[in-house]
């Protein structure tokens, strides 16, 4: 046979064999391919008692401001009031004050409620701390731009022989109310039809009383320095609110001074006016001449 017959017959049985293969292949089925499925597992819920609608600094809860609303148990606080826990919650928290505001939404937490059945003002009032009302105008009160939980400092305005001046008594105070207001800027700060707080900042461009957080001692010398000139309120920063300057800002006790037979009552730590300090042919005062006012004992 000769050479060139045998390489056409090479060719042709190659060319047959892949073809063959080509077909075959072509043919084959293709493998199934593996189906992946997504499964959602819920997360296991429980109901937790929030507010319905906000609900300012010394208002009382009601049932139709709280309600129950879902929560995943992977985010719940041992401070929430669940379901499970007390399932009356709404009823039995009804009229207890809140310390604190509460925004649409948010958890109730009875570290921020007291339940009493008193006045407003006293559960706002924080442990030891009074309550003490001072009449302020806006002119004497950052043009009446102070609200309630903002913090003042409190000047005593004198007149004397040479001229007015003026002092600060208190620093870093906690302002609790203005007139029939409690609470911050917002639910508890909006209008006293209770409706919904105004976008605009709710101002007062009269007189009115200015109720202010004390221990006992600044209580004592708001009350000592109001009888003796103007009390104005300058306005701290937010970021003030918290510095350990708070509280008064000398030793202002009240004390009972004896010159020439006369008694005359004077804050000590204070800068005595002109015509207290001239010291002119003034006899020297004994320490014992100069001590603290003694409280009054009134009879049972």
């Amino acid at each position: 046979m000769r050479p060139a017959r045998i390489v056409l017959i090479l060719v042709a049985l190659v060319a047959g064999s892949l073809a063959a293969f080509l077909v075959t292949r072509g043919n084959r089925t293709p493998a199934p391919t593996a189906e992946v499925r997504t499964e959602v597992v819920q997360e296991a819920k429980t109901r937790i008692l929030v507010a319905r609608t906000p609900i300012g600094v010394g208002e009382r809860l009601g049932i139709d401001r709280v309600e129950w609303q879902d929560w995943p148990e992977g985010a719940l606080r041992p401070e929430y009031v669940t379901v499970s826990a007390m399932p009356d919650a709404p009823t039995q928290l009804t009229g207890a004050v809140a310390r604190f505001e509460f925004f649409p939404g948010e958890p109730i937490r009875e570290a921020k409620l007291v339940r009493t059945k008193q006045g407003y003002l006293s559960a706002v009032l924080a442990p030891g701390k009074r309550g003490v009302s001072v009449t302020v105008s806006a002119a004497s009160s950052a043009g009446g731009f102070v609200v309630p939980n903002d913090h003042v400092d409190v000047l005593l305005t004198t007149s004397s022989a040479m001229g007015q001046r003026s002092e600060v008594i208190l620093s870093n105070v906690r302002v609790l109310a203005l007139g029939k207001r409690l609470g911050e800027m917002g639910a508890s700060g909006g209008d006293e039809t209770g409706s919904a707080p105004s976008p605009t900042p709710t101002t007062f461009d009269a007189t009115t009383i200015a109720t202010l957080e004390l221990d006992p001692a600044q209580a004592e010398t708001l009350v000592n320095a109001s009888t003796r000139g103007q009390l104005s309120l300058t306005l701290r920063s937010v970021l003030d609110f918290n510095r350990a300057d708070a509280g008064t800002a000398r030793a202002n006790q009240a004390v009972r001074l004896i010159r020439y037979g006369k008694e005359q009552s004077v804050m000590a730590g204070s800068t005595m006016s002109a015509d207290a300090t001239d010291t002119t042919n003034m006899p020297e005062i004994s320490p014992a001449l100069v001590a603290p006012e003694a409280p009054q004992v009134l009879p049972q």
